[in-house]
């Protein structure tokens, strides 16, 4: 079971919390949760036990106190923006979808009642009903939330537009597909909608439809995965319209649902975050910041950092368009599984490895399409993405927006985490997303990658060049023999490189300034890079010391496009390239590669075998937390 400390905090995101007056503190005192009506105090148990029967996670008092303290500082920094500015921006700009931008700061200052006057806000929410009625899923999910946290207090006018969003003329709109994220905002805000405002639903089929989408969805990530994962840019999207359902739904198997979605989402989320970086492969982004993506801002709000003086820096750091996707979180009742706080501040044993697969985007059937492997260490992180197919689509949504290869080093101050990516060029000189050509192998810190192309290749434009891209503060490599060497914060990154011509880019171009390349010019280019700590090698010499226990053998590479490397911690790699393919044939230690069957998720503390409805999560202080899918819907077992 879930146990929750029960507070003032936790009414702020129920629907109970549109019962308390107006001057309610957003962050309030003991004395003042006792100061409480009996009738209303009754009401926030009644709501405290069904979160605590749907809800097997535990909540500390000082952990809360911290959460509350995070979502205070950013309410108030999307507060301040000016409303009017931004209302005349939009329209200037004729932007499309004005909601996305002026709702974060109407619910923010809404939430601050003691700071901002209600009413220009209930006047701007008419006029955008007036101008924008479109019932699209960036305004879904954060309009459905504004709604219940104050539907007590609404006035008439827009009290009876959020009525109509459920006549016949409107209701099919909560329906409308698109992206993967844009199903969870529109479906799940408004299935909350349906379920919890009380009005009349003309077309009831629309919920029906909208649960059975999200039960599906569930089925999916917890048999083959997911499409959009560990998406930095578009997490906090999903995020947002599931959170709607688990605070306002008022059946409480829709509760469950969006509760067994969002410890799915909080899982993969903590597995991966890098010290405030999205870390390893993903799909839909590539981060390079620090605390500053959608799904970090999510993170942030939900477990903050070890050190709790950076959370003020952190608030004003962020971004507008990214400190939008933390006001959902900061605002709703809802808190991962405790076991995951500290995987995700890497406060377990280190270093750990992991093993995932993903499906076809969309696909509700095309298992082991991609497969990751992810390293983790306590100074850096690294991950690569393997992709099956050679496919030169160069519009659309998924194949430009993948994270190949990405190596996160920790900031020891907790500021801005160096990331560097590897591969090819076709969709940017920065190395991201997937080159058709791209073919990686990894073991633990250790990466091949080589890029050798056909006549397909040249024909679609594929540029003859691979790209190591790191930021530029960091200089030069040093040189030894074939190596080339940085260090960089705590950690060291080498490499050797093969290719017609090497040249160092800097910048890589105009528009990243911040970064540099090294180089790999011609149609048959390849890379070892190697990763390790300081601590493990504290001088320069000691790591050319360890360089030279490794080997690298490419006798049969310009013919055969094989190359060997004994890496420095001691693993034997063999990867051939396959030039009419996408995946290399390889060997780890001896062992044939084999991706068949990958897990969805494999590692000392998050599992989920392929196909098998089942995911857990072993914390070493904690203990087992598992999340399973049953025919009668998802259930939740905690042990020692």
């Amino acid at each position: 079971m879930r146990y929750w400390v029960v507070n003032l905090f936790l009414a702020i995101a129920l629907n109970a919390c549109a019962t308390l007056p107006m001057s309610t503190p957003s962050i309030a005192s003991r004395e003042q949760v006792n100061q409480w009506t009996n009738a209303q105090k009754e009401e926030l148990r009644e709501r405290s036990t069904q979160t605590q029967r749907l809800s097997p996670h535990s909540s500390l008092d000082t952990t809360e106190v911290a959460f509350q303290r995070r979502s205070l500082l950013i309410r108030q920094r999307i507060a301040r923006q000016n409303l009017e500015e931004r209302d005349r921006w939009w329209r200037k700009n004729e932007i499309g979808d004005p909601h996305k931008f002026l709702l974060p700061i109407i619910l923010a200052r809404l939430s601050l009642p003691e700071d901002y006057d209600p009413q220009p806000n209930w006047d701007m929410l008419l006029k955008l009903e007036r101008e924008r009625p479109d019932l699209y899923h960036f305004r879904s999910m954060l309009d459905v939330r504004i709604f219940f946290l104050h539907r007590n207090r609404l006035p008439d006018p827009v009290k009876a537009s959020y009525q109509s969003m459920l006549t016949r003329s409107r209701v099919e709109e909560w329906s409308e597909g698109g992206t993967e994220n844009h199903g969870f905002m529109q479906r799940g805000s408004g299935l909350a909608l349906m379920d919890g405002s009380g009005f009349p639903v003309e077309l009831p089929h629309v919920a029906e439809t909208n649960e059975a989408w999200l039960r599906s969805q569930l089925d999916k990530f917890l048999t083959i995965g997911q499409g959009e994962f560990h998406s930095s840019t578009y997490y906090g999207y999903s995020i947002a319209g599931l959170l709607n359902l688990y605070d306002f739904a008022a059946t409480p198997e829709l509760r469950e649902l969006a509760t067994a979605l969002l410890d799915w989402y909080a899982t993969n989320m903590a597995l991966r975050l890098s010290w405030g970086t999205s870390g390893g492969a993903e799909s839909r982004g590539f981060d390079r910041n620090t605390w500053n993506t959608g799904l970090s801002a999510v993170a942030w709000v939900w477990w903050g950092t070890p050190n709790r003086t950076h959370d003020q820096a952190i608030a004003e750091g962020m971004q507008r368009n990214f400190a939008r996707l933390a006001l959902a979180p900061s605002l709703s009742s809802y808190r991962p599984p405790e076991h995951l706080r500290a995987i995700a501040h890497k406060q377990v044993p280190l270093p750990f490895s992991v093993q995932a697969s993903h499906p076809v985007y969309y696909s509700y059937h095309a298992d082991n399409h991609l497969w990751e492997t992810f390293y983790v260490t306590p100074d850096y992180t690294v991950g690569t993405l393997l992709e099956g197919s050679r496919d030169y689509q160069v519009e659309g949504t998924i194949r430009a927006q993948y994270a190949t290869y990405k190596l996160v080093i920790r900031d020891p101050n907790g500021v801005n985490n160096p990331v560097i990516s590897l591969g090819g060029t076709y969709h940017s000189p920065m190395a991201t997303g997937k080159t058709p050509g791209d073919q990686y192998l990894q073991e633990r810190s250790a990466v091949i990658y080589q890029q050798i192309l056909t006549e397909s290749d040249v024909e679609a434009g594929i540029p003859a060049r691979s790209h190591l891209v790191l930021p530029m503060g960091y200089g030069e490599p040093r040189r030894h023999e074939n190596w080339y060497i940085w260090r960089i914060q705590e950690t060291w990154v080498v490499a050797q490189v093969w290719g017609d011509e090497i040249v160092l880019q800097i910048p890589v171009d105009e528009k990243q300034a911040a970064y540099q390349a090294l180089g790999a010019i011609g149609s048959q280019t390849a890379w070892i890079v190697d990763v390790a700590r300081v601590s493990e090698y504290p001088t320069f010499d000691s790591l050319i010391r360890a360089l030279e226990q490794t080997e690298v053998r490419d006798d049969g590479w310009e013919t055969e496009g094989r190359l060997e490397y004994k890496s420095l911690a001691g693993d034997e790699l063999t990867m051939t390239y396959q030039r009419q393919g996408a995946i290399a044939i390889a060997s780890i230690n001896g062992k044939p590669r084999q991706l068949e069957n990958w897990p969805v998720l494999e590692s000392p503390y998050v599992r989920q075998p392929l196909n098998s409805g089942v995911l857990e999560v072993k914390e070493p202080h904690l203990g087992i937390w598992r999340l399973q899918s049953t025919p009668t819907g998802p259930k939740w077992e905690a042990k020692p």
